[in-house]
């Protein structure tokens, strides 16, 4: 794999890739990817994902997250901030490969995270684009080392095992794909693609998968949602309900929350 270095024409380079993902994409995305002063009022941080690398910064993110989440342990927050990132910090990748065929970085020196005081991250900017000869083997080799780098700094934090991080990597890039399937009308290729990035990723990173659920009487047809394998431990904190898809439902409860849920999409 070519791998084009941060920095003038690059910067250039992938700014313009942005632009064209976001040219392919309906409007009402476009917050996924771009920050917004309409949307975001509050002043936010520009931060580079490099910082995942060190103690401070990363225990101080995981302290923030007890703020909305005051109940639970350290291993629960640790968690909810990989669920959330590891979907904010994927987005500029899939979203460019799958719009337009070309790929920007999600190496960590290559991403800029945009935080809240409070420590939500809501969208990240990719200042650099991957090269090679194949674009999907580039996107999976650097996925693979962005993801292998982060969760175990995330586990150290969260005083945790890493293979429940690298379940929450596999579903939030399955969810991200499908969110531009959907809204493409390309559901089958975005799960392709999904599962071809993980196929080649590899262990320990487990296979997406998803389950069609038939939408119901008067409409007609399926939605499809990711079979979640992860979870995000929400629940553990009073009064937060668990997610539609949580693995930790019986199969009865997620099929009929499902259910209603593909009636709203």
């Amino acid at each position: 794999m070519t791998y084009l270095a941060r920095g003038g024409d690059v910067g250039t380079a992938a700014a313009a890739l942005l632009a064209r993902t976001l040219a392919g994409m309906h409007r009402d995305q476009h917050s996924f990817l771009v920050s917004s002063g309409q949307s975001q009022p509050v002043p936010f941080d520009r931060i580079s994902f490099e910082r995942v690398q060190e103690v401070d910064w990363l225990e101080h993110q995981i302290d923030l997250q007890a703020q909305r989440w005051p109940s639970v342990d350290r291993r629960v927050l640790a968690t909810l901030w990989w669920y959330s990132v590891s979907q904010v910090f994927l987005t500029p990748t899939l979203a460019s490969l799958f719009v337009t065929g070309s790929a920007l970085s999600p190496r960590p020196a290559d991403v800029e995270l945009h935080c809240l005081p409070d420590g939500r991250i809501f969208t990240a900017r990719s200042t650099a684009v991957l090269d090679g000869p194949d674009v999907v083997d580039s996107v999976a080799a650097a996925l693979r080392d962005s993801v292998a780098l982060v969760i175990p700094e995330v586990a150290r934090a969260g005083a945790m095992r890493e293979r429940p991080l690298w379940a929450l990597a596999t579903d939030s890039l399955a969810n991200r794909l499908l969110w531009l399937g959907r809204a493409s009308g390309a559901v089958e290729r975005a799960s392709a693609l999904a599962m071809s990035l993980v196929q080649l990723i590899g262990s320990p990173m487990p296979a997406p998968r998803y389950v069609d659920i038939a939408r119901p009487a008067p409409r007609a047809g399926t939605v499809r949602f990711v079979r979640r394998g992860s979870c995000c431990l929400v629940y553990l904190e009073p009064g937060e309900p668990k997610c539609v898809s949580c693995p930790r439902m019986s199969p009865e409860s997620r099929e009929a929350l499902l259910r209603v849920a593909a009636d709203f999409t």
